[in-house]
């Protein structure tokens, strides 16, 4: 006849069959986690030298591609197609006012005439600089041409052809200058009719965006407006609902529980 095994030896073996269960299922979820980080490993290097594509015609090479097709794209076509994305982006967001859109245009609007204003500003005070220099240079020459001559003795038709040519000279200068301002003065009324002209144009634009931006707000700010009715709507029916399930129970009369006997 076995005896039966103390209580001590019994509760020790059993700690050990859980130790090694807790051992096994440890070493199972490592096992799990290896595999898996060489599958990912594997799927992220891609293939090697048994590559089905060459380099050149990964996604990476192909974005490289498109930065090089833009730089090849005239100044012009990528001037526009900035503008574009630039009023794109004014009337893609419907989370902002019309109002707030039409400010944001405005502004950039007003930002661009005060730079094309102060670049006019600058261009009129270095061409008057400039036109200045060149008098007060005409203007020294002809004193040292007189000064010179003053000091030969010639006679007095000789005279009056240096003087007579020294006149014409003058009369060719300020006529000159005079023909270099007409000309400056015409390019800068030329430059600023462009730009009105661009303004007006880019003006025109946003308005036709804005007049459908602000149809889409209307539209989606009632949407919302709905969905906000409906989801409170739904939140008073649920709440309704709860009410009515426990206004029956509290209609039921209340369980007195009897004291229990003592033993």
């Amino acid at each position: 006849m076995s005896l039966p095994l103390a209580p001590s030896f019994a509760g020790s073996k059993a700690q050990d069959t859980l130790r090694l269960k807790s051992v096994l299922t440890l070493l199972f979820c490592i096992l799990v986690v290896m595999l898996s980080f060489l599958e990912a490993r594997a799927e992220a290097e891609g293939p090697g030298e048994g590559a089905l594509v060459d380099e050149s015609y990964s996604l990476k090479a192909d974005r490289e591609a498109l930065e090089a097709l833009r730089k090849n794209i005239p100044a012009e076509v990528r001037k526009e197609n900035d503008e574009k994305a630039f009023m794109d982006g004014l009337v893609s967001d419907l989370s902002r006012s019309p109002s707030e859109v039409r400010n944001q245009f405005s502004s950039m609007v007003n930002k661009k005439r005060n730079v094309f204003n102060k670049d006019m500003t600058k261009a009129r005070e270095q061409f008057g600089k400039q036109q200045k220099k060149e008098r007060d240079d005409f203007t020294k020459d002809l004193a040292d041409q007189r000064k010179t001559f003053s000091k030969k003795k010639v006679s007095s038709e000789d005279r009056k052809e240096f003087y007579d040519d020294l006149e014409s000279k003058r009369k060719d200068f300020y006529a000159n200058q005079k023909e270099k301002r007409d000309s400056f003065e015409a390019d800068t009324r030329d430059k600023r009719k462009n730009f009105d002209d661009y303004i007006r144009s880019k003006t025109d634009e946003f308005n036709q965006l804005h007049r459908d931006y602000s149809k889409r707000f209307e539209e989606n700010k009632k949407s919302l407006s709905d969905q906000k009715k409906q989801a409170e709507l739904k939140k008073k029916q649920l709440q309704q609902q709860l009410d009515q399930e426990y206004d029956s129970i509290r209609k039921k009369d209340p369980t007195v529980l009897a004291p229990e006997s003592g033993e």
